[in-house]
């Protein structure tokens, strides 16, 4: 299953609506809705508010898709 369907799920699973969880987002309902879709993709921003919404470890969530997040590396002067 992708990305945007489990977020579906799990806003489903909250009983929030797509214009509720829009709002806290800052989004429109159909943005959201493409995301959902998996027409577009989320923002990292975004994927972390999804998360506290809906009270899921988006770490966990897109390892299990496949993407792997790494530290950016070290920076010297």
């Amino acid at each position: 299953m992708k990305i945007g369907h489990q977020l579906k799920k799990a806003r489903e699973s909250k009983r929030l609506s797509q214009h509720e969880v829009g709002e806290l987002l800052g989004i429109s309902q159909k943005t959201l809705s493409n995301i959902e879709s998996n027409k577009s993709q989320p923002t990292v921003a975004h994927l972390a508010l999804m998360g506290e919404i809906y009270e899921m470890d988006i770490l966990k969530l897109l390892s299990e898709n496949g993407i792997h997040l790494s530290p950016p590396p070290p920076q010297f002067l």
